[in-house]
């Protein structure tokens, strides 16, 4: 198993560093078919003859976080209230009091604390970030155009960009962009596509393949194909996705496994219901003006793809 890159943090990768032997290995080149056919993986906001702009890998699984933290409160405020009760009977206690009883709550209290550092840690990665995290792909600049984690957008042309596979995290696998320097070893900066899949020892990562094919095409080939082969996209540009729609997509994570989905659905909802949450204290991501610029969809354009097609 290749090592991961990739740090806790989800938005975080290592650079300044030389091409791993794995990701020489699964390189993508862009001229290349794909082994799998195209398909998108829900993960289209928007598509036409001039750009496809899709949401981030995190955007399926938007909610996860925001739930643990949800029926972590109670805890967390039971935490904070038994300590602040502890700290004033400290205060006021004579020394056998205190190691008697309150040095052992002390030391139960640095015991959690690993706790409530994740309890923080959680809320960072859902809780007043952006709504998602945008890649717009214009086929008629060949450019790429990344919204970043914190705000800036990393722009780069597309025919520049080192795609491969690579691990990233408990068996999951991704698509990801490196920009190399001028001696086309080192890895200066990274972005990932939409989509993350667990490795399937039988035909290992398809899910991928049928991903990168779907931009690989569109960027090389056009909308022509691809444009009838979009049962879904999501409304979300310049604005936030309804409660319906969150929990559409929170559930469509186990769209394979009927059983499961019912079995599990009451944690799903509070999935939902924190998605929903997560989301209302976000910002809504916007391109800058020079973007917008370059993506102005020409009149009459016959393959424009988005919430009312």
């Amino acid at each position: 198993m290749p090592k991961s890159y990739q740090t806790l943090n989800p938005f975080v990768y290592k650079v300044n560093r030389p091409l791993g032997e794995d990701e020489i290995r699964d390189h993508l080149p862009q001229k290349e078919p794909s082994r799998s056919a195209p398909w998108n993986q829900l993960t289209v906001i928007r598509m036409n003859s001039t750009f496809l702009e899709c949401v981030d890998k995190m955007h399926g699984g938007r909610g996860t976080m925001a739930a643990f933290a949800i029926a972590s409160a109670p805890l967390v405020f039971l935490l904070i209230k038994a300590t602040i009760w502890f700290v004033s009977i400290a205060l006021n206690a004579s020394m056998e009091v205190f190691v008697d009883k309150i040095l052992p709550s002390i030391v139960w209290f640095f015991i959690i604390l690993p706790f409530l550092a994740l309890y923080i840690f959680v809320l960072r990665l859902e809780f007043f970030r952006y709504t998602h995290y945008p890649t717009r792909f214009n086929r008629k600049t060949r450019m790429v155009h990344v919204f970043r984690h914190n705000g800036k957008v990393l722009s780069v042309p597309w025919d520049k960009v080192y795609f491969t596979l690579a691990y990233c995290v408990a068996g999951y696998w991704e698509v990801v962009g490196h920009i190399l320097s001028e001696d086309g070893k080192t890895v200066l900066d990274t972005f990932s596509l939409s989509t993350r899949s667990l490795r399937d020892d039988w035909n290992p990562k398809t899910t991928l393949y049928q991903q990168w094919e779907f931009v690989r095409r569109y960027m090389e080939n056009g909308p022509q194909e691809l444009y009838r082969d979009i049962p879904v996209v999501f409304p979300i540009d310049k604005k936030r996705e309804s409660f319906t729609l969150g929990a559409k997509r929170f559930f469509a994570n186990f769209a394979h496994w009927p059983l499961a989905m019912i079995i599990f659905s009451p944690a799903l909802l509070l999935g939902s219901i924190g998605r929903w949450i997560a989301l209302r204290t976000c910002k809504i991501p916007r391109w800058p003006d020079e973007v917008e610029a370059e993506c102005q969809i020409e009149p009459g354009d016959p393959y424009i793809r988005e919430e009312k097609p």
